[in-house]
């Protein structure tokens, strides 16, 4: 078996962000896309460096050096488990390639192995470009000894294994549960979405902590910081206090611990990783067919009911597109239950609700939207697109369709709630309701706009697509980014001029917005996107 993981996981990693086709591909585009690509993450990553940076002087500064390891693995351990979460049974099961794994002499576990084996490798460059920035202030200020560095070099490498399996255990438990239901798609969305808002719960309730610190614990403010990240993630704890002791077996303790927790998932799962993909990938056949009534729909309707079949489909796609508009919602209701006046208090300088609110609103509506993406997600079916007698414009706008009605419901529930809330004026109420409204149509048709000019119709997998592509990352954030860049106007402007900054927006953006609608419509996407 020993062999077997090698070779997979070769294969799995020989193209790891795009390298192989940045090494070999003769295709100018794809090369200049990839590079593109590259140069998003690597700003992205930049601004990361600099945020970890910032926040270990900050702790340096405040005395909490002892707390600067375990804080740092905490964090980069959060980043894993959330983002493995969401992802980790569409990498582990992924359908793409299992027929031809099944016919080839190799185990379960191998492909199991060799999967988590990449997983691993993702997870490992994400911990140390959190790790490495913040360990680099810690020794510039503080100056620890060689034992430090020993005790580092033995466990650092060991961070992502407990978050991960993490992550994977609770997507193969998602996933498994879905095999075995009828609509698998909906239900593991459905049970990541649960889990993602159960996380969030437990995140808030255990930030409540913080309300009960008193005087004593201040004088010992090191003390309170650890055993906070200790109720969080004991292990970051452990392996944070040993490298600050260079406690060299300490660490290599945690690692083992670590390795041994990452051996018995992957085994786990390599046991029933046979019958989880049976379960997704076999179809049950009723034959009870009956000839109905025959009805007949518009072009836009039909295509729109294709896209809805398609977006469902894919538990990742959903649940990566409707975090937002759960959001959205989740918040509304808070400041119904709570009172606006909430706000005062998270806030250390005043808020008035009435003018912010709504740009809130529409920035977490806009996380990610699905035209962000859906082009790409039609992947080597887009030839069916391309065979038919259809406009640009009529592809394009069941795309758009479907990402309003999708959203509506959400944008209905959380303006009403909004509104009972604030009980705002009827000219608070106008920008209440037009503001969201005119920056969530924005970010749809924008949306749309990245995904035409970056397609990525051959991918592995739809994580591929719905996190990593650069239409993911450019167009699902182009409404947040909108929204702020309001706010910002809004908020700098002389009170009596706000009302003028509003009422701009809401002429410009949907301006801005029919000239890229129209733009699309024009575009050649039989002859540029293949």
């Amino acid at each position: 078996m020993p062999a077997q993981i090698k070779i997979l996981t070769k294969l799995e990693l020989c193209n790891l962000y795009g390298l192989n086709t940045l090494r070999f591909t003769k295709n100018k585009k794809a090369r200049q896309k990839t590079l593109g690509l590259l140069a998003l993450w690597i700003v992205v990553l930049a601004v990361l460096v600099f945020y970890v940076s910032s926040l270990t002087y900050g702790l340096i500064y405040l005395g909490l050096e002892e707390t600067v390891p375990a804080y740092l693995i905490t964090i980069s351990s959060v980043l894993i488990f959330v983002f493995g979460m969401l992802k980790a049974g569409n990498v582990i099961f992924r359908k793409e390639g299992y027929d031809i794994l099944c016919a080839l002499p190799v185990t379960s576990r191998a492909v199991v192995v060799s999967r988590m084996l990449r997983m691993y490798v993702e997870n490992l460059l994400m911990t140390l470009w959190v790790l490495l920035p913040g360990i680099a202030v810690y020794v510039w200020k503080i100056h620890p000894g060689m034992d430090f560095y020993l005790a580092g070099i033995l466990g650092i490498w060991s961070v992502p294994l407990i978050p991960m399996t993490a992550s994977v255990f609770i997507g193969t438990l998602i996933t498994g549960i879905a095999s075995r239901m009828r609509h698998k798609s909906l239900i593991a969305a459905g049970l990541s979405i649960l889990t993602v808002v159960g996380i969030m719960y437990g995140s808030s309730r255990l930030s409540a902590m913080e309300g009960s610190i008193d005087p004593e614990m201040l004088k010992n403010l090191s003390g309170f910081v650890m055993a906070l990240l200790k109720r969080l993630y004991p292990p970051a704890v452990w392996l944070g206090a040993a490298m600050v002791r260079g406690d060299a077996l300490g660490s290599l303790l945690c690692a083992g611990l670590s390795l041994a927790v990452f051996a018995a998932a992957a085994a786990g799962v390599g046991f029933f990783f046979r019958k989880i993909c049976e379960g997704l990938y076999s179809n049950a056949a009723k034959h009870n067919y009956q000839m109905g009534t025959l009805k007949v729909s518009s072009v836009l309707s039909s295509l729109c009911r294709r896209e809805f079949r398609r977006y469902f489909s894919s538990s990742i796609y959903v649940t990566n597109t409707i975090i937002g508009p759960l959001m959205g919602c989740v918040l509304s209701g808070a400041l119904l239950i709570t009172g606006p006046e909430i706000l005062q208090s998270v806030f250390p300088f005043p808020v008035d609700a009435g003018q912010f609110l709504p740009f809130v609103i529409a920035g977490v509506f806009c996380i990610m939207t699905t035209t962000a993406t859906s082009i790409s997600m039609e992947g080597k079916n887009w030839w069916i697109v391309k065979s038919l007698p259809l406009s640009a414009k009529n592809i394009l706008d069941a795309k758009i369709l479907m990402n309003l009605l999708l959203i509506l419901p959400f944008y209905l529930l959380s303006e009403l709630m909004l509104i009972l809330a604030l009980k705002p004026g009827a000219g608070e109420l106008l920008w209440l309701v037009l503001i969201p409204a005119v920056i969530i149509l924005f970010s749809c048709v924008y949306g749309i706009t990245i995904n035409l000019y970056f397609p990525v119709l051959e991918w592995e997998s739809e994580v591929r697509i719905v996190k990593q592509s650069a239409s993911a990352m450019i167009g699902g954030m182009g409404g947040m980014l909108l929204a702020i860049l309001c706010a910002a106007a809004v908020g700098i402007v002389p009170e009596a001029y706000k009302i003028y900054v509003k009422a701009g927006i809401c002429v410009i953006v949907p301006a801005f917005t029919v000239v890229l609608y129209k733009k699309n419509n024009r575009f050649d996407i039989c002859g540029k996107i293949s």
